[in-house]
């Protein structure tokens, strides 16, 4: 989940329980879903946003507790919660801030998008190979790995 630090919202998390997942050794998985990993410099939801949420979460805990989960769709992702909104108090765990509402995460529309998109983000940003690997997959098979019973 992204970072309340970034957009303060009550669905974000804030600093101390993002540091609680990663003193435990989880991995914070940061969504894309339209309207949540906005920011103050990046308040049109973008591909840019995003990263910022996860810049912000890695240099807060470090590369080996963050990884992307970016609940996005094919189809009408924000119809979906707009259906469900009433239903699920949506709207209020988004708070009184104020944001524009668009169709889709731009660089992020859809899931056969977001990982490549991802990958040449964090290419072009000068992560190394290994980094790469373990937000791209390996931190979260990990957390499998030290959770799930033999």
């Amino acid at each position: 989940m992204p970072a309340r630090a970034l957009w303060n919202t009550n669905r974000l998390k804030t600093d101390d329980a993002i540091r609680a997942c990663a003193e435990k050794g989880g991995v914070i998985g940061i969504e894309a879903a339209p309207h949540t990993t906005l920011t103050a410099k990046h308040p049109h939801h973008s591909i840019e946003s995003y990263m910022e949420h996860f810049e912000y979460v890695a240099n807060l805990v470090g590369i080996d507790h963050v990884a992307f989960g970016p609940d996005t769709l094919f189809g009408d992702h924000v119809g979906l919660h707009h259906a469900f909104a009433a239903a699920l108090s949506i709207s209020a765990a988004r708070g009184k801030v104020q944001f524009e509402e668009v169709p889709y995460v731009k660089g992020l529309e859809n899931p056969a998008e977001v990982f490549p998109n991802v990958t040449r983000w964090l290419v072009a940003h000068g992560y190394k190979a290994e980094e790469i690997a373990k937000v791209l997959g390996l931190n979260a098979l990990r957390v499998l790995k030290e959770t799930w019973a033999r």
